[in-house]
């Protein structure tokens, strides 16, 4: 494997399995980023929520996303990504889940803000990790394959979402990714 991720035996490694944790966790981060703007016409419809709700609400992934970074960093170098990195991850799963179960506008806003807030500590997180793993080199393509894992969950929340919340419904879209 070229970084080295690989056990000699074939068996899956305990960094590839963080490795695929991780990456799996920047494609949910990417993805959550652009749900709204596919399942804004459901959630308006289902929960009568105006323009402006959508707006504020859509926004609240980034507020919060942002809000999180100073102290994200702290925390990352005092008690490490195998802490804070999972924990923040379980806030998104809170969040998800209280955004899938929301019938009003607050319950649909605090979810969307905890999502934010959970997925702020993934992508830092990851490169915490990777700089005690990997060299300068090797950090570099670990980085380029977590970017990349990252698109495919932006595509994901293209036609494929579309598709899945035409048959399912946005609700089973957010539950699912919460038990993701």
């Amino acid at each position: 494997m070229p970084l080295g991720l690989g056990s000699p035996n074939g068996i899956l490694s305990r960094r590839t399995a963080i490795f695929a944790v991780l990456a799996a966790a920047y494609f949910l981060s990417q993805f959550y980023r652009s749900t709204n703007a596919v399942i804004a016409k459901d959630l308006s419809a289902d929960l009568s929520l105006s323009a402006s709700h959508l707006g504020l609400m859509t926004s609240l992934f980034y507020v919060s996303f942002a809000a999180v970074q100073l102290p994200l960093g702290a925390a990352l170098d005092r008690f490490g990504p195998r802490y804070v990195t999972p924990g923040l991850m379980l806030v998104t799963a809170l969040g998800s889940l209280l955004f899938g179960t929301a019938h009003g506008f607050a319950q649909l806003a605090l979810g969307r803000a905890l999502i934010g807030a959970g997925m702020a500590g993934v992508y830092m997180g990851s490169l915490k990790v990777f700089s005690r793993w990997f060299s300068v080199g090797k950090f570099a393509t670990a980085s380029g394959y977590l970017v990349g894992m990252g698109a495919l969950g932006a595509l994901g929340a293209g036609t494929p979402l579309a598709w899945f919340n035409q048959t399912f419904g946005w609700r089973s879209v957010f539950l699912g990714a919460a038990s993701w």
